[in-house]
């Protein structure tokens, strides 16, 4: 079954931040409610998905982003899937001015096989 991830951010961003933090230990946390989940549900999120983020009356919306692969990145304090690449993508990169974010991005443009911790030096 394919899930549309942009409908999952979608849901994902509009949902209440009850704790957040950044950092090397960061996460966003959403209350584990009924409509909560009903919302992710109704998108495609299964409830054992929701599960293995929950833990004491709250979620963690970041992990669950990431790790089931709904998101590529978190910019201006939203989730988000990337695109195509754009001109405005490719100019910044041209002109040295690109991320990391977006060395990742190629990275996984030339080589869509590879996954965290698959580059080898």
């Amino acid at each position: 079954m394919s899930v549309n991830k942009q409908a999952i951010l979608d849901v994902l961003n509009s949902l209440e931040v009850v704790e957040q933090q950044g950092g090397d230990d960061c996460y966003i946390l959403v209350a584990d409610s009924e409509e909560n989940r009903s919302r992710l549900m109704a998108v495609g999120v299964q409830s054992e998905t929701i599960d293995r983020y929950a833990e004491g009356g709250t979620f963690c919306i970041l992990a669950m982003a990431f790790s089931e692969k709904y998101a590529d990145d978190y910019e201006n304090g939203k989730l988000v899937v990337w695109g195509p690449l754009d001109d405005e993508f490719r100019y910044r990169v041209l002109n040295g001015e690109g991320t990391a974010a977006d060395a990742e991005r190629l990275l996984r443009m030339v080589e869509p096989g590879l996954t965290e911790g698959e580059v080898q030096s």
